[in-house]
């Protein structure tokens, strides 16, 4: 078993608090028995050193660079200490880990898995330094050993786009265990809004598109008020927007939240209005937690998961198999959507609806599937 001795290794560029650092986390908790069974040291190293809101496993040997969102930094700093370790593979998150993993890989006798937790093309859509990073992409992922997509727009994005080979991706959705999301979801908060409200949450930045949900909010005219959860450059933006639209009585921005699920809970619904996804896991933990979803049919991940069809299209909105779906910065489609979940009726046939499209993405299927991927790759 020298193979198997050899050490794993997961590289990620923070434990800040997204849902990339959190299916992290998760991952090695849940390989831990694996990893334990096969007598393999397991060593995470962060590239940046940043505020953590996650916790590493203690089984984990953890080492934080200070590479300070630098690609050259993060290669001087990382090469020494994957010499030093020896790994027999590393598994990275998010881009500038991915670049790192592969760049090394060959030099340093080990397997690169990378995984693509956003949409590429929709993510890196900006000026010169965005295209340098697609650039980047196209030289190094068809590089590595193994490419794990988050959902089928990613595949599809890194296959058709960045000349990744498809058969050297695999497809993995995140894994949610939802007996304790609902234990989560039952802890006491004391700040919940007396009044019925819907939910959206995520981070105020541009993607997200925040101002889209406050506008179709403005034009739904429904009842219930509106709780947002979370912090980003945008903030004080929306907040004026809310005013101008005259709905800042009634929109709750209540920060950021470590544990989000029990102000979920007690939504009447969750709604998503992002211009891009890797894989929307706040849809799906929102899912896991029964309640109806509206979501904007963003790169990627919505589709697939409200319709189970990829690709697809929609226009305004459109009532599908387990949510409804609008089109992107449609205001008057999500709006359609909002106004058309006053129907108790339609609300209580897609919170059922939710419930039973959560259950594909349990902890055991998440993971055989990556058990699949390291030892395929370590044949």
């Amino acid at each position: 078993m020298e193979q198997s001795a050899r050490p794993a290794v997961f590289i990620i560029n923070s434990l800040e608090g997204g849902g990339a650092e959190r299916v992290m986390v998760k991952l090695l908790f849940i390989l831990q028995n694996y990893f334990a069974a096969n007598k393999t040291p397991v060593h995470l190293i962060l590239l940046d050193s940043l505020p953590e809101s996650h916790t590493c496993p203690t089984y984990v040997t953890k080492t934080v660079l200070n590479s300070q969102g630098s690609l050259v930094n993060g290669y001087k700093q990382l090469k020494p200490l994957l010499s030093r370790i020896k790994p027999a593979y590393c598994v990275s998150f998010l881009t500038r880990s991915n670049f790192l993993n592969v760049a090394l890989a060959k030099s340093l006798g080990y397997r690169a898995i990378i995984s693509e937790r956003v949409n590429t093309t929709s993510h890196l859509s900006g000026g010169l330094k965005d295209a340098i990073s697609r650039l980047l992409v196209k030289l190094l992922y068809k590089r590595a050993n193994s490419v794990v997509a988050v959902s089928e727009g990613v595949k599809a994005d890194l296959v058709k786009n960045y000349a990744v080979p498809e058969s050297k991706v695999s497809l993995l959705y995140n894994p949610y265990d939802i007996a304790q999301l609902h234990e989560l979801a039952s802890e006491p908060v004391s700040d919940i809004p007396k009044a019925p409200y819907i939910i959206g949450v995520g981070r105020f930045v541009k993607n997200k598109n925040f101002s889209l949900l406050l506008h179709a909010y403005a034009m739904a005219d429904i009842v219930e008020d509106l709780v947002i959860l979370g912090v980003g450059d945008e903030e004080a933006m929306l907040k004026e927007l809310a005013k101008t639209l005259g709905i800042a009585d009634r929109v709750h921005f209540l920060g950021f939240k470590p544990n989000p699920y029990p102000y979920v809970a007690k939504a009447e619904y969750f709604v998503s209005t992002s211009n891009a996804e890797g894989f929307p896991n706040a849809i799906v933990e929102a899912m896991c937690l029964g309640k109806p979803v509206i979501a904007t049919n963003c790169e990627s991940g919505p589709a697939e998961i409200i319709s189970e069809q990829y690709p697809y299209h929609v226009s305004g909105a459109s009532n599908e198999k387990n949510g409804i779906l609008c089109e992107l910065n449609n205001a008057e489609g999500v709006a359609s959507a909002l106004s058309s979940f006053s129907d108790e009726t339609v609300r209580l046939s897609y919170a059922a609806k939710s419930k039973s499209c959560a259950k594909q993405f349990s902890y055991d299927a998440f993971q055989e599937k990556v058990i699949t991927i390291i030892e395929k790759v370590s044949k």
